[in-house]
């Protein structure tokens, strides 16, 4: 089986390859339109770990890539993305950024698009912006068929047959053990094609 594939399907992929891995939870297109609409607004990304938020912010930043994106983390230094003079700004883990600064963040930004465990609504009435939400919950068998089985095809060394893509019945298998926990999932296949 491993002399089918380039690489483990379910390694990290590359940002260049989401294109050919993603289903998105939401209509892309109209997204743009939102953000680039000029009213004030804030967008979250809602849901536990692992369910394809940060997925879905670089992928939705690819298709806007003149505006900045950060990725936080428990040590990062949030000045430059606070002192960042684009109107419009991605953020990854908005929760590595304290209350005063979220709230700063939504005042001096016209947008901001972010992932977040918890809905920020408070902090976006406080900087002044309506917030938009995105709920990362929930797991459906077709679009998690489709997303292993694009994995499958991104990583083959050439054609695959039927037996090599994963079946709705091999996907439920999946959910009824994982739930709606994609990176989870991801890891465990990780590890039966190792």
């Amino acid at each position: 089986m491993k002399d089918k594939f380039q690489f483990n399907p379910f390694s990290g992929v590359f940002e260049d390859d989401l294109d050919a891995i993603i289903v998105p939870n939401f209509d892309i297109n109209k997204m743009i339109l939102k953000i680039k609409d000029p009213k004030p607004k804030a967008i979250e990304f809602l849901g536990k770990q692992g369910r394809g938020k940060t997925t879905h912010l670089t992928y939705l930043h690819q298709k806007l890539s003149e505006y900045p994106i950060y990725y936080l983390h428990k040590s990062s230094n949030v000045s430059s993305l606070l002192n960042d003079t684009s109107e419009i700004v991605f953020v990854d883990s908005i929760h590595h950024l304290s209350l005063r600064d979220r709230i700063q963040l939504f005042k001096t930004k016209r947008t901001v698009i972010y992932t977040t465990h918890w809905t920020r609504k408070l902090e976006g009435y406080l900087g002044q912006k309506k917030i938009y939400t995105v709920k990362f919950k929930g797991i459906n068998t077709k679009v998690l068929s489709s997303i292993i089985n694009q994995r499958l095809m991104l990583a083959a060394n050439g054609e695959l047959t039927d037996q090599d893509r994963f079946t709705d019945e091999q996907t439920n298998r999946l959910i009824k053990k994982f739930g709606d926990d994609y990176r989870g999932i991801i890891n465990y296949l990780f590890k039966e094609y190792q």
